[in-house]
């Protein structure tokens, strides 16, 4: 039987040396290899530049694959539990230095792939992008499997998104899709690195039809600055909706609310780390109130009175300085934290701030005893 060895494909054929005679030792790895400086390119034909390009993309493209197919394999072991990481995710995100919501959708996509036996094939064929997965998976369920890969197949990832909605409409119950659009409804923002923050909402439909319209007749109705682009004045009208109403009165506020801003030796913040100027801060001022949180000589906050059960305001704020993140080993969560008694309150713990931690509500909830948030 003649056995026959694979070659790369700008390789040429040889023939393999007889056993009796020996091979030469193999060369060392050279490692990875190095990308092509740009002033490489400088020469290169625009054809030639196209046809890399696309070739470049499509190596991409079977890497990604590979990347998601290893992935769900460590999912499947659980193995990165071994290391104490709450989740495969988490143990990518500190191992492949990416965000953790890019760890969380790769894996959402692998587990897919493992339960899909379609979307694998399609993937490693080529013909659905790891772009389009990720809007894929969410939705996709043993009876509408080939219908939406074909979707995949035929829309641009640009379009899939409304091409599954449009899909939903027709094939879906209403009251099961209505419901499923609530239980997704969601609001989130994050600071960006020029200082602004980004805002996401994720609406039903009608919902998101009256806020928009909202939005657009705040608009109409503004005297918009020179030069302002509409997405511009949207993100004003915005503002001016949620903080004063539609009819910019104040009437369609009706919310107190408390704006802490950190002025430190190191610059401005807020709570989530967001900076701010010193000309932002001025301006807040006059409505501001003043409240100075000392430190000792330890630079650590100073702690307050022990008497009372939940944490004074300067102790919360104390404990926000010292512990912006869950204090659970290996949980990185920063919003809505609980502040919890490490020594239980009930057995004679005082509220201190030695002895209080914030914990999100998960693992604070998931404590054998725990004092009230």
């Amino acid at each position: 039987m003649r056995t026959t060895e694979t070659k790369p494909l700008d390789s040429t054929p040889t023939t393999s040396p007889p056993a009796s005679v020996s091979s030469p030792a193999a060369p060392s790895d050279p490692g990875p290899a190095r990308p092509r400086a740009r002033d490489a390119l400088a020469g290169l034909a625009s054809e030639r530049l196209e046809v890399e390009l696309l070739d470049l993309s499509a190596r991409m493209a079977a890497g990604t694959y590979e990347l998601l197919v290893l992935v769900g394999e460590l999912d499947a072991r659980g193995t990165w539990a071994v290391q104490g990481a709450l989740s495969c995710a988490a143990w990518l995100a500190d191992h492949c230095d990416i965000e953790v919501g890019t760890a969380r959708t790769q894996v959402r996509v692998a587990r897919a792939m493992r339960e899909f036996p379609a979307l694998d094939a399609a993937m490693a064929n080529g013909d659905v992008s790891y772009a389009k997965a990720r809007v894929l998976v969410p939705h996709l369920s043993e009876g509408n499997v080939d219908d939406l890969i074909g979707l995949a197949e035929r829309n641009p990832a640009g379009r899939l998104g409304v091409a599954i909605a449009a899909w939903a409409q027709r094939n879906e119950d209403p009251d099961v899709l209505a419901a499923r659009q609530h239980d997704a409804r969601s609001v989130s923002w994050r600071t960006d690195p020029d200082g602004t923050v980004v805002l996401t909402a994720r609406l039903a439909p009608e919902a998101a039809g009256v806020v928009c319209a909202v939005i657009d007749t705040v608009v109409t109705r503004a005297d918009a600055p020179a030069g302002a682009s509409l997405s511009q004045q949207r993100a004003d009208a915005l503002v001016t909706a949620v903080t004063a109403g539609a009819a910019g009165d104040g009437t369609g506020a009706g919310v107190e609310v408390e704006v802490v801003v950190h002025v430190t030796e190191d610059g401005n913040r807020l709570p989530d780390g967001t900076p701010l100027s010193d000309h932002a801060v001025t301006a807040l001022l006059p409505d501001a109130f003043v409240s100075l949180l000392m430190h000792d000589a330890a630079r650590q906050p100073v702690d307050a009175s022990p008497r009372r059960r939940s944490p004074t305001r300067r102790q919360r704020r104390v404990i926000d300085e010292r512990h912006p993140e869950c204090q659970h080993p290996g949980c990185h969560a920063r919003a809505l934290l609980q502040y919890d008694h490490i020594d239980p309150y009930g057995t004679g713990g005082p509220t201190v701030v030695a002895n209080l931690q914030r914990l999100c509500g998960p693992h604070n909830r998931a404590r054998p005893t725990h004092s009230a948030p």
